[in-house]
């Protein structure tokens, strides 16, 4: 092979299609930086629903980046080193927090440490439910779980923006919950941003001190099991739920309430990053804010009429959406969405769809269907689908009222036999 240096490459030389090649890599370098470094500032968000209101709320602006995009999932994720450039690039960073995914806790704190940084979980405004308990979500949780608002003083609540299901709550002012990233959850490897030339099937992000805890293969909901069929505590009282009373659920965005005050919160702090697109994000907070109330009176229609079915979930992501409009689950297939549900878990939600006349039993296109199918099985009930984070909506302003609106149409659906 000739060295590279003794042949310097030319555009004269090369054929035709490498030069169109490199052509178009360039001009896409070219707009990525234009996109970057345009009079807006540079905003990172974490999941699609939150890289949505963000886009809602810089609208005639700019365009905010997304990390975990596609068919990733936040539990687990595993950011890879050629994302590193977004956050170390970012003015802004927009993210529901550590008990959403504790992966991403140390890159932020990192590599984006002179951005200012903006963890949804503790923003003002937002309503936060404790986590549902056992696979059938013992009753007891309906008494002590609704309407946490930090400003209502509930201070105990104040220090559990932890991992979704995680008992291993370290400081969450540091944000130490990266120690049990997962960087052998494959699904990090569908991250679908533009921006993103390699692929990283190694997930080689030890340059952010992850591959230490290559053993730690638990969803950021797990509390240190190694396996739910080894250990099969699942339905063993509070062994079950993997976390401690008054820990919050961080799936806030399926409340559109909390849609609305993250687009306020958003709009304020863009408007403090840049001062002369103030009004503008403030008029698009205030205009988002009308579009989804549109939304949430089309959905609360929509629901009424199958308000009294029964219905198991896949995991547990979905009680903001269903306590905002009065339409509890009654279970979850699995504890972690990751994790094969032990078999005792298992014949207890068949039991409950069953006991229950459950409807409906939902899987999520993230994940495999064989659980649902194994939980129906024996019973009437029907198998739906629902998403809790837009998978296969096109990313944009226009994911997030269309995310709460396929829900509502996926419960409805199949909770009237559709």
């Amino acid at each position: 092979m000739v060295p590279f240096s003794a042949a310097p490459f030319s555009f004269a030389e090369a054929p035709k299609s490498a030069v169109r090649l490199s052509i178009a890599t360039a001009l896409g370098l070219a707009a990525l930086t234009t996109t970057a470094h345009a009079d807006a500032p540079s905003v990172v968000t974490s999941i699609k629903p939150i890289h949505s209101i963000a886009s809602a709320v810089m609208e005639g602006v700019g365009e905010p980046f997304i990390l975990v995009d596609g068919a990733a999932s936040p539990h687990g994720f595993a950011l890879k080193p050629s994302q590193a450039f977004l956050l170390e690039g970012a003015d802004v960073v927009f993210w529901v927090g550590p008990g959403l995914a504790s992966s991403l806790a140390k890159p932020i704190s990192s590599m984006a440490s002179d951005a200012v940084t903006v963890e949804l979980m503790d923003a003002p405004g937002i309503e936060h439910l404790a986590l549902r308990e056992g696979a059938t979500f013992d009753s007891h949780d309906h008494d002590h779980g609704h309407d946490d608002h930090d400003d209502h003083g509930h201070d105990e609540d104040k220090e559990a923006s932890h991992d979704d299901h995680d008992h291993d709550k370290h400081d969450e002012e540091k944000h130490a919950h990266d120690d049990h990233d997962h960087d052998d959850h494959k699904e990090a490897s569908h991250d679908d941003h533009d921006h993103d030339d390699h692929k990283d099937e190694e997930h080689a992000h030890d340059d952010h001190g992850h591959d230490e805890h290559k053993e730690a293969s638990h969803d950021d909901h797990d509390h240190d099991k190694h396996d739910e069929e080894e250990h099969a505590h699942d339905d063993h009282g509070h062994d079950d739920h993997g976390h401690e009373d008054g820990a919050r659920d961080a799936h806030i965005w399926l409340n559109p309430d909390n849609g609305i005050a993250i687009a306020n919160v958003m709009a304020e702090t863009l408007a403090k990053a840049d001062p002369d697109h103030a009004d503008t994000y403030r008029a698009n907070a205030k205009k988002f804010a009308e579009r989804i109330e549109g939304v949430e009176s089309e959905i609360a229609a929509k629901l009424e009429p199958v308000g009294g079915k029964k219905f198991i979930v896949f995991h547990d992501a979905y009680h903001h959406f269903e306590h905002h409009f009065d339409i509890e689950a009654s279970g979850s297939v699995t504890l972690t969405p990751e994790a094969i549900a032990s078999a005792e878990r298992l014949a207890k939600i068949q039991d409950t769809i069953k006991d229950l006349n459950v409807t409906c039993v939902f899987q999520e296109p993230q994940f495999e269907a064989k659980l649902v199918d194994v939980a129906i099985e024996g019973s009437s009930a029907r198998k739906g689908t629902i998403d809790p984070l837009g998978t296969e909506i096109a990313n944009g302003p226009d994911l997030y009222p269309t995310l709460l609106m396929n829900l509502a149409d996926g419960l409805a659906d199949c909770l009237r036999g559709e």
